[in-house]
């Protein structure tokens, strides 16, 4: 686990300083030349943001009934106001963004402990406008929680298999300013631990929480700069990009595996551009899942799973991909099926939802959760290359 642990550690990092280096830097001078970076820049449109709320475990598998029925959730937010410093940020109505760190006690239940996690958001406005505003939050990093499965110890937590999980948080919001400096809202969502099936168990927590808020700006507010949307007709005309990268993930499919087996995945995506902030096209993928001679021997009872080679375990699959730009970051959505394979006891029908940032004009990283309806099969860490 401790390199799947590394894993969760750096994508939190390399995201932080994403969305802190979008933010503070290409800050222009009235001639158009680009400031040097400054504390100053850092904190312009920056809010302090303080979460009192309330949740529930969804009780999704029947021995969860034996955890709290509800107890308190506590987060304090460092976020950014954009403004329309970059185009995009108009596009989507000036979104936050913003880094949190979040504590609950889970209700002091000694089988499942307490949880802490950090991590980047951003969050939506469906509207423009300074007083109400109606909008979707999205993050997503690393969470700790203190318990977790043990056979003899702690065998009732059939939730948790690590204390290093992902963290993600799906929130619908209410904002009203109230002041100059002072923001107040209301909110309600979903919070949810889990390692991506590097340990078991990983049946995961799933919880409905709502809360209010109050955020607070460090210094006064910029101006929104509007920016006049482009047409789409320079879309009209077909323009394929080709990308190449590889992914690499760490999964356990059994209780009381002390071994990590390693999950490769070769992609190629073909997209082409359809609108300013969106490209849509086909993934084609090839994995090599080292867990797969272990499912064949014991879900399967194949007498041969230890004689397979390479490429006869190999998967291909083929997807519809679709891609959300936004600056040097954008998110990726696959929805996929695998004509071939020999392990397929979830399906061939695979999805994959991801996230990529651009180091330039040709190379990117990525972080992506391969699931099958809802049931994951691994979190891939991976770079590419754009041909």
């Amino acid at each position: 686990m401790k390199n799947n642990n590394h894993f969760f550690i750096i994508l939190c990092f390399i995201l932080i300083l994403s969305l802190i280096h979008s933010e503070a830097s290409a800050v222009e001078n009235n001639d158009g030349t680009k400031k040097s970076f400054s504390v100053d820049s850092l904190m312009k449109n920056t809010e302090v943001d303080l979460r009192i709320n309330y949740g529930f475990f969804i009780h999704h598998h029947f021995e969860m009934a034996r955890y709290p029925k509800h107890f308190p959730m506590f987060e304090l937010s460092l976020q950014k106001q954009t403004y329309g410093k970059k185009m995009w940020q108009s596009y989507f109505n000036y979104p936050t963004v913003g880094v949190t760190a979040f504590y609950s006690s889970l209700g002091n239940n000694e089988v499942i402990g307490n949880a802490y996690a950090i991590y980047p958001f951003i969050s939506y406005p469906f509207n423009k406008s300074k007083i109400n505003t109606f909008g979707f939050r999205f993050g997503v990093g690393v969470g700790y929680v203190t318990e977790i499965f043990h056979p003899k110890e702690n065998f009732h937590n059939t939730s948790i298999g690590s204390h290093v999980n992902a963290a993600i948080s799906l929130t619908f919001e209410y904002k009203r300013q109230i002041s100059e400096h002072l923001k107040l809202s209301a909110f309600a969502g979903l919070t949810h631990f889990s390692n991506g099936c590097s340990s078991k168990p990983n049946n995961g927590l799933n919880i409905i929480n709502a809360g209010l808020s109050a955020s607070y700006f460090i210094k006064d507010q910029e101006e929104y700069i509007h920016h006049q949307k482009i047409c789409n007709c320079e879309y009209r005309r077909l323009k394929p990009e080709f990308y190449l990268g590889l992914s690499y993930g760490i999964k356990r499919i059994e209780y009381g595996q002390k071994e990590d087996f390693s999950v490769y995945n070769l992609e190629i995506y073909i997209l082409d551009r359809i609108t300013n902030l969106s490209k849509i096209g086909i993934g084609l993928d090839l994995v090599s899942d080292a867990t797969d001679k272990i499912t064949l021997k014991n879900f399967y009872h194949d007498e041969n799973a230890n004689n397979y080679t390479f490429a006869q375990l190999l998967k291909p699959g083929v997807s519809i991909a679709y891609e959300l730009l936004m600056g040097e970051t954008s998110f990726l959505i696959n929805f996929g099926y695998h004509p071939w394979g020999r392990d397929m006891r979830y399906g061939r029908w695979y999805q994959k939802l991801g996230a990529k940032f651009n180091f330039g004009e040709h190379i990117y990283g990525k972080i992506a959760l391969n699931t099958h309806f809802g049931v994951a099969d691994f979190i891939g860490f991976g770079l590419g290359i754009r041909l």
